[in-house]
């Protein structure tokens, strides 16, 4: 498969029996449906997006890509928990592609999400806690 934003080739590279593709050009990362969460959730992304950031920021510039495995245009999306993360995403299988460094960008953002859970549950807990001790339930 080429890189729908370079056309150099892209590698399959492997983590974790997940599959993805990554371009020899540009470093940018080509998911199949869900690939990206399941990277997210199982690997230390920096083994997989190890493209140059500097770079990934100027790709990120070109929107007009065709998907390389349909042939059609894709849309730019937005990562729901950091809408200024754009990437492009395909219509038509729903893969999506992101520059170099995106991906280590995403897993940021899940990795904060993830300890404001944490904090918000503990802090309720604490709270529940804390009334219990100091309150008389009638």
């Amino acid at each position: 498969m080429n890189c729908p934003k370079c056309s150099e080739l892209m590698d399959a590279v492997t983590e974790n029996g997940i599959t993805v593709d990554r371009c020899r050009g540009c470093g940018g990362i080509w998911f199949d449906l869900f690939e990206a969460e399941d990277i997210i959730e199982t690997v230390d992304v920096s083994t997989v997006d190890t493209g140059s950031k500097a770079k990934g920021i100027i790709m990120d510039h070109i929107r007009d890509i065709k998907c390389p495995k349909c042939n059609i245009a894709m849309q730019t999306a937005s990562d729901r928990e950091d809408p200024t993360l754009k990437f492009e995403v395909c219509t038509g299988c729903h893969g999506y592609f992101l520059d170099a460094g995106e991906l280590k960008d995403m897993s940021n953002v899940t990795a904060v999400e993830s300890g404001l859970e944490t904090l918000i549950h503990k802090a309720k807990m604490f709270g529940e806690a804390f009334k219990s001790m100091h309150y008389k339930q009638d």
